[in-house]
């Protein structure tokens, strides 16, 4: 076994890499790449087909992985596990609580919060199913409504996915000397040989190609939002050349921030987007037209429906649309489980690498209750914000997010007395949670071809960022959007079984260590 490691570790510019997660990852994103740069159309039909069959076959067990995790990290927080911490038990946690949710936001669903955070709970207020069988679409009575499927998508679909994925892992890093890898967070099941099977192997390569196609997919909304605030804001309509340059400029301010490493770069931008992104919320507060009694009866309107149709919500699968393809449920609520799944490992695996020192019982709250908590905060209050406008007719917000989702942050920002001024804010806003992803992703990725390191080579880093990046302006360039979307969706449909695995790994991992700790 030691001659095998040994013989599938090389060293080059990129540091020491493992030559079996590497090149196959590589060559296999290069393959994917290659057919969709010259046959974008095509390549997308290919994985749409996939992404149909597997929403038509598997959208019962997808929700039911969403429904695992969830339990799982309530379970384990009130458990006999919940004093464990993750690390040996006298480290401390290396973060302080803010800057630990803050890099939690920035590395995961930051930048789909500031685009999505005016403009869902719109679409859902014009379109959701529950909503049109209450016959409350396009008025006040449905905006709760709209707002909670928002709070849902965002928060409940996703964050405990990771919570599960990033204790995994961590936990047998830490506690067994583990690389940080995809595959360490099944040593409760495969053991020792967690990283050498050719399953784990698999789960490692796929965790990349799931990371390139979920973190670029978001970038490539980012693009697209940058593109129509460089046009709202300053009138500049932006070439493709001036894409490219865009996203160079923000890959050029990662490979700074990268060089920092993870306790200055990712910290210091994080820290700095999260007090930004409480700005603007304080600002959508404070000056827009709505009343401020109004935003906050919905915050708690939307808290109490939120938590008394916890049960039914979690459970509600569409089943009265026979065509599972193209209902409303595979749009929105398996879409966001199977796009959060692209997120298990590369979230989980820096959640993991920051959180070290924190006991269950906190890593499963702060992981997964906090978020959700910051969620309901920050989609009430946008929600209510753009919903007034719309209801009021001070600005037709629906016809913005149909065709462009993106424009509807700043369109709503635009009336804002210093409109000009909060719309820059925002648009810098979004450069930074674009940029500490994009920082963050590539830094999980250099650990999944590396040893698992946890401070891998800056080349190594800065090679999966160029990735990434160069996907995402690569798909918005060609037009093919839809072919990275269903990239993402189709690399993450086997984490859905690893979830479970996962779970299962916890459990046996915690269960045969607790006797030790007692002692």
């Amino acid at each position: 076994m030691e001659n095998t490691k040994k013989a599938s570790k090389k060293s080059g510019l990129l540091g020491s890499y493992s030559a079996l997660i590497f090149w196959p990852a590589a060559i296999l994103y290069s393959i994917i790449i290659s057919f969709a740069a010259f046959s974008p159309t095509a390549t997308g039909s290919f994985f749409l087909t996939i992404q149909k069959f597997i929403l038509a076959n598997m959208n019962w067990i997808i929700m039911l992985s969403a429904v695992t995790a969830i339990t799982a990290c309530i379970w384990l927080a009130f458990s006999r596990f919940s004093h464990i911490k993750l690390g040996n038990e006298d480290v401390e946690p290396e973060f302080s609580f803010y800057a630990w949710v803050a890099m939690l936001f920035c590395t995961g669903l930051g930048t789909g919060f500031v685009i999505f955070g005016s403009a869902e709970p719109i679409i859902h207020l014009f379109t959701a199913p529950t909503i049109l069988e209450a016959g409350t679409e396009g008025t006040g009575a449905g905006l709760t409504e709209a707002i909670r499927l928002s709070v849902i998508n965002w928060g409940l679909l996703g964050f405990p996915l990771f919570s599960i994925g990033g204790w995994a892992i961590g936990y047998a890093a830490y506690r067994y000397d583990k690389p940080f890898r995809t595959s360490t967070g099944l040593y409760g099941i495969l053991g020792e040989r967690c990283n050498d099977m050719l399953i784990s192997k698999i789960v490692d390569i796929l965790a990349c190609i799931a990371t390139i196609g979920g973190v670029s997919m978001m970038i490539g909304l980012g693009v697209a939002s940058i593109s129509f605030a460089s046009s709202f804001l300053f009138g500049i309509v932006l070439s493709d050349v001036a894409k490219i340059a865009i996203m160079l400029v923000i890959i050029t301010v990662y490979i700074i921030s990268a060089s920092t490493g993870l306790s200055k770069g990712i910290k210091i931008l994080s820290e700095s987007t999260g007090y930004l992104a409480f700005f603007l919320l304080f600002a959508v507060l404070i000056l827009s037209a709505t009343p401020l009694s109004y935003i906050m009866s919905l915050v708690l309107e939307v808290t109490g429906e939120f938590i008394w149709r916890l049960p039914q919500t979690i459970f509600w699968m569409d089943a009265g649309t026979i065509d599972n393809t193209s209902s409303w449920a595979g749009e929105w609520p398996i879409f966001y489980v199977l796009w959060n799944s692209s997120y298990i490992a590369f979230t989980g695996g820096v959640v993991a690498r920051i959180s070290r020192g924190r006991t269950l019982r906190q890593f499963m709250l702060g992981v997964s209750i906090t978020p959700i908590i910051l969620c309901i905060i920050w989609f009430s209050v946008w929600g209510a914000n753009s919903g007034f406008m719309q209801l009021t007719g001070i600005i037709d917000v629906y016809s913005f997010v149909q065709s462009n989702p993106e424009q509807a942050l700043y369109v709503v920002l635009k009336t804002f007395p210093l409109g000009s001024f909060l719309c820059f804010v925002a648009f810098i806003c979004f450069i930074l949670f674009a940029v500490t992803t994009a920082n963050a992703a590539s830094f999980f990725l250099a650990q999944q071809t590396t040893e698992g390191h946890e401070n891998p080579a800056l080349l190594n880093c800065v090679f999966w960022g160029l990735i990434i990046g160069l996907t995402g302006i690569l798909f918005q360039l060609l037009g093919g959007f839809s072919a990275i979307r269903s990239l993402a969706i189709v690399a993450a449909s086997p984490f859905i079984f690893v979830t479970f695995a996962y779970v299962i790994s916890i459990y046996r991992m915690m269960n045969a260590d607790i006797p030790k700790i007692k002692e």
